[in-house]
């Protein structure tokens, strides 16, 4: 697997990052394709010679082995079919897409070709939320009734030397909290608590910030088990928070993503159940180690192509 040829579409701040954790991780056969000659110029300096600007010569050129899509939301759908059709396994970035349409029929190209296809979920991937997941499977602090989640930070300063105007997160067409951030928290919730029966989506505008897209929203779900969860998503923090509050009829669970934490509070009691260095890469790390692994034997990733539909559905009040 280290000698597969890997390309990269979209050199942006999170293609770039699963770059240096490809290369750390021992794949040196990588090439990149972005439209930025910026981004380009600043991605050989990692020592990549093999760079593109188009990703239609790009697949044709190199034919690689697996593309990791991690362009604009609007554009990963037909990246992925594109890659597919050159016979390639495939790593979209969240969310799948900003619409339904193409969904299927990239599943279907999927279970014929016989590839791998993940859509990713890093929060997954974290020692605290797999911690969590183990707890609330055996029941050993109660059973969950209630679920609150708050994600939110400042977009402007949330990448280093990009203008926030200009992000994928900014625009009216797959920008948004909702589409952003909330893709996050509604896959992750799903796998905690079960698929989600119903939802309810207000989104917020606040014009503070100078985007099209909403900076503020909120969400309302019920899960196959009957567990409530309200989310609370924003693009205004001044401070950052990802914090998940699972309250059960003994206590309560409260995973603190930023903090690396995971506590258990009651009436008069507080317990340290887990705590992390505060690396956030790991998790990113983990994520695309369980990749190749599906690739090298066949197993399901954690979020296939009909799972990400799913998600998708909830985020733009689509459920069935």
């Amino acid at each position: 697997m280290k000698k597969a040829k890997i390309l990269i579409v979209g050199a942006g701040s999170i293609g770039t990052r699963h770059i240096r954790n490809l290369l750390s991780l021992g794949y040196r056969n990588l090439v990149v394709c972005d439209s930025s000659k910026e981004k380009v110029k600043e991605i050989s300096k990692l020592g990549i010679l093999r760079m593109y600007e188009d990703v239609h010569k790009a697949l044709a050129t190199e034919k690689p082995d697996i593309v990791f899509v991690c362009n604009p939301t609007h554009l990963h759908i037909p990246t992925a079919a594109l890659s597919l059709d050159a016979g390639a396994h495939i790593f979209i970035e969240k969310p799948i897409s900003h619409t339904l349409q193409g969904v299927d029929a990239l599943h279907t190209v999927v279970t014929t070709n016989k590839k791998v296809a993940m859509v990713a979920c890093n929060f997954r991937f974290s020692k605290g939320f797999r911690k969590l997941e183990n707890i609330l499977r055996k029941h050993v602090y109660g059973t969950p009734l209630l679920c609150r989640v708050a994600l939110g930070y400042y977009l402007p300063t949330a990448r280093k030397g990009v203008s926030h105007t200009t992000t994928y997160a900014a625009g009216k067409i797959g920008g948004g909290v909702v589409l952003d951030s909330g893709s996050h928290v509604v896959e992750y919730l799903a796998d905690l608590f079960g698929s989600v029966k119903v939802s309810n989506v207000v989104k917020g505008t606040t014009r503070t910030i100078g985007i099209e897209g909403e900076e503020t929203a909120g969400m309302l779900l019920k899960h196959a088990n009957g567990v409530l969860s309200s989310i609370s998503l924003d693009y205004v923090s001044r401070k950052s928070i990802h914090r998940l509050e699972i309250l059960t009829e003994k206590g309560t669970l409260v995973l603190d993503f930023r903090g690396d934490t995971l506590v258990y509070e009651a009436e008069n009691k507080t317990r340290l159940l887990y705590k992390g260095d505060g690396d956030l890469n790991l998790m990113f790390l983990e994520e695309v180690k369980h990749f190749m692994k599906c690739i090298t034997d066949g197993s399901k990733p954690k979020q296939d192509i009909l799972e990400a539909k799913k998600t998708l559905k909830v985020l733009l009040g689509d459920i069935d």
